[in-house]
């Protein structure tokens, strides 16, 4: 996965173009582009290469016409081992870098480990990471939906978990799905992976 500076300051909807660029530029390397996101601070996506050789050839020609590179991560490696409090504090880093498919993967390895309330609101959070992917392959009408099943998964629950107050999230979600305005947002927390969940 590559993630490059959003230096053109382009959005969501500038998704497909992008990824026609983007093709365009890697595709005399016979490699290929998949899964374009836009956020507010970076353009990233699947660079799909025939042979590690290629890499720096491909990476150079896309910081050239794109932006610099802030991020390579290879996807075809298991993700490293981790603590599930690790798991959690990273995938929250994570969403409030608007990086939100690297924020569902740290999440999920956490969810995969816990059990009762923690392994539904970890789902929620997942879901609306999730949704916000959706937002940034420019897919409004998608992200939505999956945020009202995030609610619906959040809804039994109040307070704080895993360091987030699931009230301010709940209520964040519910003003987007009401305006039909899906956006970007940062969750606050506390750095939970020290501590018991609340």
């Amino acid at each position: 996965m590559v993630r490059l500076v959003n230096r053109g300051k382009s959005e969501p909807s500038d998704a497909k173009a992008l990824a026609s660029s983007a093709y365009q530029l890697v595709r005399v390397y016979s490699a290929d582009v998949g899964n374009l996101r836009v956020s507010h601070a970076a353009i990233e996506f699947d660079l799909l290469i025939p042979s590690r050789d290629i890499l720096p050839s491909a990476t150079h020609a896309l910081e050239e016409r794109l932006g610099p590179l802030l991020t390579l991560r290879e996807l075809d490696t298991p993700a490293p081992q981790m603590d599930v409090g690790r798991a959690v504090d990273e995938g929250i880093g994570l969403f409030n870098e608007e990086r939100y498919w690297e924020s569902h993967e740290a999440l999920e390895y956490a969810w995969r480990r816990a059990d009762g309330p923690e392994k539904e609101v970890l789902q929620g959070i997942i879901l609306i990471a999730a949704a916000l992917v959706h937002l940034q392959k420019n897919e409004p009408s998608v992200a939505l939906s999956v945020m009202a099943r995030a609610n619906e998964k959040l809804s039994p629950y109040r307070g704080e978990r895993f360091g987030v107050s699931i009230d301010a999230v709940r209520e964040t979600v519910s003003g987007m799905i009401a305006d039909e305005r899906p956006g970007f947002f940062k969750i606050g927390a506390r750095p939970y992976g020290s501590r018991a969940a609340a």
